[in-house]
């Protein structure tokens, strides 16, 4: 296949040295959009000589085989046709076939960033990757430095997705990412200012997608699903400062939203602003191990299905506002709260919850709710033994029973509605 692209500031062929656009024949240094023919080399070579000055190395459509790895140096770009979110059509725009790494996840990723770096516009697939035997790979991205960006990118089946958090960042910069992702999602930590992820979305529906020629078989949707629930993580998130993520969404994972604490050189927790985003038919939606004391995480306009557990270790507050939570029935608890911080709940429903169990069950710390509509029948809210405190103030209680109190600490119930005329719908142990 005989391709021009334009280059920007090949330094090889000396156009950067005289600040020109200048046409390139990709073909002329071994770029070639040939599935068969291993491109690693020649767009290695080619984003080093970039990397004297940064510059674009654009790649027009087709398919380019790399059976090793690629590291973008500082100030470069890499980018494809794609000019907007897009699926994973393979055979359509700028595709790229990644082979190495196959059976180890521990090896060197597939695209390395760097500080100012950034991938753009390409389609990432694994062709020897099958749904009926998933094989363990490397990250498919992994970021170092500041301000890196991976932007209009769809990843059709990796193991493990984007990697923000084995090298200590600064501003890394997520926009407009679709993957399916077998193990991980995106990994945040080692943040220490400002990072921002932009509608990215980790769903199953982009290995669904991919052309005949790689296989999705008969029935891959169910075997691909059952592997996700049991071992998908979509986005685990540990030390960042000011983390903003908006429109994004992971759906068939084991854990949705995972908040951990690390011990890396520049590790510790989580301090996150989450808005519009959500996940979707996992057995955990949000799993909260840890968060920074003083700040903690908040979620606004989001939803989920279904459950949200804190865990004991956490100390630092959790804050919900305008979200929704839902079945399937007979899933247990939609809230588990066993921290020792407080939780803040404003104008949220709750629907669909195991009528057997309560849907929020406060087994420590604090809880603050006001404001929200807990819609099916069953207990709304039970404060454990060792809950430390509880306001419950404006809410409405579809079903007789609202709240259940075992502790002996301060507890202020006031304004709810809810159950017959007349009926106070609390209930005191």
């Amino acid at each position: 296949m005989k391709v021009a692209w334009i280059a920007m500031g090949l330094a090889l062929l000396g156009a950067q040295a005289h600040g020109e656009a200048t046409a390139v024949e990709l073909e002329e240094l071994g770029i070639v959009a040939d599935p068969e023919t291993d491109c690693t080399a020649a767009l290695q070579a080619a984003l080093d000589d970039l990397g004297e000055t940064g510059g674009v190395l654009s790649l027009p459509p087709g398919e380019y085989r790399i059976e090793g790895t690629l590291t973008l140096p500082p100030g470069v770009a890499l980018e494809g046709s794609w000019l907007g979110p897009h699926t994973s059509q393979t055979d359509k725009g700028t595709t790229l076939l990644a082979y190495s790494g196959r059976g180890d996840e521990t090896a060197d990723p597939f695209i390395s960033l760097q500080t100012g770096s950034t991938l753009k516009g390409v389609t990432i697939i694994y062709p020897e990757q099958k749904v009926e035997d998933i094989q363990p790979y490397p990250w498919t991205i992994q970021g170092r430095g500041q301000h890196y960006n991976v932007i209009d990118v769809t990843i059709a089946n990796a193991y493990n997705g984007i990697d923000c958090g084995t090298y200590h960042n600064e501003g890394h910069h997520l926009r407009n990412v679709h993957m399916c992702c077998a193990r991980r999602g995106v990994l945040i930590d080692q943040c220490t200012d400002i990072g921002r992820v932009e509608n990215v979305h980790v769903h199953n529906v982009y290995w669904w997608r991919v052309p005949e020629k790689y296989g999705f078989p008969e029935g891959g949707h169910a075997m691909l699903e059952a592997y996700t629930r049991e071992n998908l993580e979509g986005f685990i998130i540990g030390r960042t400062d000011w983390e903003y993520m908006t429109g994004c969404f992971v759906i068939w994972a084991k854990i949705g939203f995972r908040f951990i604490q690390t011990d890396t050189p520049v590790g510790g927790v989580a301090n996150v602003v989450i808005t519009r985003s959500g996940s979707d038919l996992g057995p955990v939606a949000v799993l909260v191990e840890k968060v920074q004391a003083h700040a903690g995480i908040a979620f606004e306009n989001c939803q989920f299905m279904s459950g949200f557990e804190i865990r004991e270790t956490n100390r630092g507050p959790v804050k919900l506002s305008n979200c929704g939570f839902w079945g399937p029935a007979g899933a247990g608890s939609q809230m588990v709260l066993e921290g020792r911080g407080t939780v803040f709940l404003s104008t949220c429903h709750f629907d669909e919850w195991d009528p057997e169990k309560p849907c929020i069950d406060v087994r420590r710390g604090a809880l603050i709710c006001q404001g929200s509509d807990f819609m099916a029948e069953g207990l709304a809210i039970r404060l454990g033994q060792d809950a430390a405190s509880a306001t419950i103030i404006g809410n409405r209680f579809r079903s007789g029973e609202m709240v259940v109190t075992e502790t002996d600490g301060p507890v202020e119930i006031i304004g709810n509605v809810g159950g017959e005329p007349g009926e106070a719908g609390m209930t005191r142990h």
